[in-house]
């Protein structure tokens, strides 16, 4: 079929865009019930509020909707993708049952049956008005089966104000996806960087949480995402979210690398899904790079940029890491200048993989997904990060830096909307012309001038491929680090001074932890 006038995208949209009634007196209440088996979802949604006229879910749910009644009433017509909701009924509710074993076979990335359990995406089964409102009042229960568990980003209500075990929907929750999964081991739950955490393994092993895993225990999951977490924590003093959902995949494939893949989601909260090594170990496991790549990004507001949303998360990725003393095994984690020189080696090799290209960053960064370039845009925007970066710390004798404008934009984080890089970066020259005017800086620095930049050129600036200004030779593959001169190596160890942070004396078999130092 050709056209606009059938494609399913296109009639969700039309049909989301009809009258639909909504206002702030809308209370949305769901339950959310599985079978042991984990081949059937019933879905509950009582509305208290003017009633909806259609609900809604992303393209293509349909087929996996067995059935859509009123409660104790008629089936609900389905129409252009949605359902069209004539009445509510007394109850003011509607009962969908969905197919969760179809759902979960087909083949789409995010969702995935294994023997522990299933992993589905939100969108394609929380059915909800077509027409979300502003501050929407919806929360969720789990009604689940003795052995069953869920692992979701929505965070718990407070007792005071719902039910014991109801969680919070956002509006994000029916815009963006999620990583959500049902399973019958337990997640495991602790906090770290002063943020809870619930990780979940869906694997095909029922021994256990880490039962997919040749040497990996419990202990040591907990450990790598404790030193995510907290490899974030050395920039914003804590982790930047108060809940993360995590659904790690143990995996079989080609290579040796602990981790082969992650994705941050933000429906409702934080959550990522990581492919994990089933050979992985421990010792590796701990600081490698996927994690906390995938974890930075809720640092951060959603960028509809990838340069900057990919490339400042890249950056920090190595410099974090570095900071925290994390990178390579652990016999190298108390040695402050060996991390320094695999994180700078890391960003130097980064940046020689972003060759010269025909198109320039902002042309690559926008057609990433269609031509690929994923390099480019990704080290071309880390390279934006280290240049704004570095002149920052030059001009301001190391007292001012990007750490302080990366704190700043954190507010924006709950924004439920798509940002772009040039309002940030308006953002930021705003506090840098501020620091300028206070005398803080011996010259002026323009981070839209830098932007434009780095946006217009079709290679990374040689200046910036070989470390200038950080005491140090790029040899190839190598990087040394040099004694001199003096400055250099100062702003050297500014760039991974780890910002008030120190390690404690781990425990057994536990990764590196952090306290703030007294004042």
């Amino acid at each position: 079929m050709n056209g606009p006038t059938h494609s399913p995208r296109r009639a969700l949209e039309t049909f989301a865009l009809e009258g639909e009634a909504s206002g702030p007196g809308q209370r949305w209440r769901y339950t959310v019930a599985v079978d042991e088996a984990l081949t059937e979802l019933e879905l509950g949604l009582c509305i208290d509020g003017p009633r909806p006229k259609r609900l809604a879910a992303e393209p293509g749910s349909m087929p996996f909707l067995r059935s859509a009644r009123v409660r104790g009433g008629p089936e609900l017509a389905r129409e252009r993708g949605g359902l069209v909701v004539e009445t509510l009924g007394e109850a003011g509710c509607v009962d969908l049952v969905i197919d969760l074993e179809g759902l979960t076979n087909s083949s789409a990335r995010d969702k995935l049956r294994r023997g522990n359990g299933v992993m589905a995406a939100p969108r394609s089964w929380l059915w909800h008005p077509a027409k979300v409102p502003a501050g929407v009042d919806a929360t969720v229960e789990f009604e689940l089966p003795e052995g069953i568990h869920a692992a979701a980003p929505w965070p718990a209500i407070d007792p005071a104000e719902g039910p014991e075990g109801a969680r919070v929907l956002s509006g994000s929750a029916f815009r963006w996806d999620a990583w959500v999964a049902f399973t019958r081991s337990e997640p495991l739950r602790f906090r770290a960087a002063d943020c809870a955490f619930e990780v979940a393994v869906l694997g095909d092993s029922r021994d256990g949480l880490a039962g997919d895993f040749a040497t990996l225990d419990e202990s040591d999951l907990q450990d790598w995402i404790t030193v995510a977490a907290e490899t974030s924590a050395t920039l914003y003093g804590r982790f930047p979210r108060d809940h993360v959902a995590v659904v790690a995949l143990p995996w079989s494939a080609w290579g040796d690398s602990p981790v082969y893949f992650g994705m941050a989601r933000r429906g409702g909260g934080a959550s990522a899904m990581l492919m994990v090594n089933v050979e992985a170990e421990a010792e590796r496991l701990v600081g490698e790079w996927v994690a906390v790549h995938e974890f930075l990004h809720f640092g951060m507001p959603l960028i509809g940029d990838p340069w900057m949303s990919e490339g400042f998360v890249t950056y920090y990725t190595e410099i974090l890491r570095a900071r925290l003393g994390v990178m390579g095994s652990p016999e190298h984690w108390d040695q402050p200048e060996e991390q320094a020189r695999r994180a700078l080696k890391n960003i130097a090799s980064g940046f020689r993989s972003a060759r010269r290209s025909s198109r320039t960053l902002l042309e690559s960064s926008d057609n990433m997904r269609r031509y690929g370039g994923y390099n480019r845009v990704y080290w071309g925007g880390a390279a934006v990060a280290y240049d704004l970066d570095m002149q920052l710390r030059e001009a301001s004798g190391g007292r001012h830096s990007l750490d302080e404008l990366m704190r700043a934009q954190v507010r924006l984080v709950p924004e439920e909307r798509h940002t772009r890089a040039s309002a940030l970066f308006e953002g930021f020259e705003g506090q840098v012309q501020g620091w300028h005017a206070a005398g803080e800086l011996d010259r002026e620095i323009s981070p839209l001038e830098i932007m434009a930049a780095h946006e217009r050129a079709r290679s990374i600036p040689a200046r910036l491929r070989e470390l200038e200004g950080l005491a140090v030779r790029v040899d190839g593959k190598e990087v040394h680090l040099d004694s001199s001169p003096l400055v250099e190596v100062t702003t050297r160890d500014n760039l991974f001074a780890n910002g008030g942070f120190v390690r404690t004396r781990p425990k057994e078999n536990l990764g590196p932890q952090l306290t703030q130092k007294s004042e």
